[in-house]
């Protein structure tokens, strides 16, 4: 069972999933600033030089994030990722 920090907005679930099936993102290509932001904020990712990775606290929160979630959200790729491990 996943244990969030806080409840993060869809925008936020978006970005986690990118940043965890992508890694690094430049700025120009995160989904959504507001969303790398609120990770941020809950310590969940980090931002420098322009680009957001996740923290170690984010790697551990997109891997525990509930499998059933992720396939009501439609979130594909983060789902395969979760399962090749």
């Amino acid at each position: 069972m996943i244990k969030k920090p806080l409840e993060l907005s869809p925008a936020a679930i978006d970005v986690l999933g990118q940043l965890y099936t992508n890694g690094p993102t430049w700025d120009g290509n995160v989904a959504s600033k507001m969303g790398r932001g609120e990770l941020c904020q809950a310590g969940l990712a980090w931002h420098e030089h322009g680009y957001a990775f996740l923290t170690s606290e984010g790697v551990r929160t997109a891997v525990e994030w509930s499998m059933a979630d992720l396939r009501r959200r439609n979130q594909k790729r983060w789902h395969e990722k979760r399962t090749e491990s």
